[in-house]
């Protein structure tokens, strides 16, 4: 546990972004296009498939919304679950409900904001700062990430293995998923490998080694927050169950696919659930830099149904409902949030 304010401040300014320069600026801009580009997107597609024809699909779900709704809320318990594990050894008495309410204002901030996912993270870890100290905090969050990513990685992988088997793709779509996806997953091994033998000190030394000056304390710092990540990977049984929570937080996108299948009446069944759900994930992965996934999801699932001869436009209306649902329980991590700030200011007076 932090003793100090001082302290807990201190780890959260290392990693938290630092003033913008050039670069950040150049970033910010690219975000906000690729954010334009989507809403333009989603806009052409309701044009095209028509509106009316939009709107009698999203009224065939109904109470369907409902269900959609409480998977998710099985989705949030199963990947906080997999975040807990994520703490090295021995992990510090933190509460579920406490990593649940900030996994809640974490997605809120992703899902809303155009900081392609890294807005919710520094939001994460400023929770958990005073509850847990910051080494451990931001060491979880790190670890959590790179987990979460391995589970959504093991889960497209192993559900390829059901979509092509039964249900074949265009050859030039398939290959180019694979190499995609293994480019990712190049890049998330190296992440793992980097992360058990001491990242961040590593980038300070390199840092220095270009001229840029890093303070000692903060050198002391990145040591102790790469000493609390070597603790988790020499624990191959909390690796296993952090993955295993993810995992089944991924799983839980094949049961709201199935749900909303179910409602548009196009023959929901396990198997048709299970591809459009891998190949949807596939795509979100390989589309990551677009900020909120605006757009990219529902021309996905645009471009999913009519690959696999369904109506493009029920298709669309599952991209919606799936946007729906965020903006949700997004409404849920504000307001969780919004608590967490007042308790803060509270307490500071």
């Amino acid at each position: 546990m932090p003793s100090s304010e001082p302290a807990r401040a201190e780890p959260a300014a290392a990693i938290a972004p630092s003033p913008r320069s050039g670069a950040a600026r150049i970033m910010a801009l690219a975000e906000r296009g690729l954010l334009v580009a989507g809403i333009a997107l989603f806009v052409v597609l309701v044009r095209r498939l028509g509106p009316a024809t939009v709107w009698a699909n999203l009224r065939m779900i109904g109470w369907g919304f409902v269900l959609v709704l409480a998977q998710e809320g099985l989705s949030y318990l199963a990947n906080t679950t997999g975040w807990r594990f994520a703490f090295p050894p021995p992990r510090p008495p933190v509460r579920f409900r406490q990593l649940l309410a900030a996994r809640l204002a974490g997605e809120a901030i992703n899902n809303l904001t155009p900081t392609a996912t890294i807005g919710g993270e520094v939001v994460r870890g400023r929770m958990l700062e005073s509850v847990v100290g910051p080494s451990a905090a931001w060491a979880s969050i790190a670890i959590a990430k790179l987990m979460q990513t391995f589970a959504q990685m093991s889960f497209v992988f192993l559900g390829l293995l059901v979509v092509v088997r039964r249900t074949p793709l265009p050859e030039g779509f398939e290959r180019g998923l694979l190499i995609g996806l293994g480019v990712l997953t190049s890049g998330l091994l190296t992440g793992i490998i980097l992360q058990r033998r001491g990242m961040f000190t590593a980038a300070a030394r390199i840092a220095g080694r270009f001229g840029i000056r890093v303070p000692a304390r903060l050198v002391e710092q990145l040591a102790r927050l790469d000493d609390e990540i070597v603790r988790f990977y020499a624990a191959p049984g909390a690796f296993a169950l952090s993955v295993l929570g993810f995992f089944v937080g991924w799983c839980m996108g094949v049961v709201e696919v199935y749900i909303v299948l179910h409602f548009l009446e196009i023959g929901a069944t396990v198997s048709r659930a299970v591809t459009i759900e891998v190949l949807s994930v596939a795509f979100d992965a390989l589309l990551f830099f677009v900020p909120a996934k605006a757009g990219t999801q529902e021309g996905g699932k645009v471009l999913i149904f009519d690959m696999l001869g369904l109506d493009p436009a029920k298709g669309l209306a599952l991209g919606i409902i799936r946007r729906l649902r965020e903006l949700s329980w997004s409404m849920v991590g504000l307001i969780v949030l919004a608590r967490h700030h007042a308790r803060q200011r509270a307490a500071a007076r």
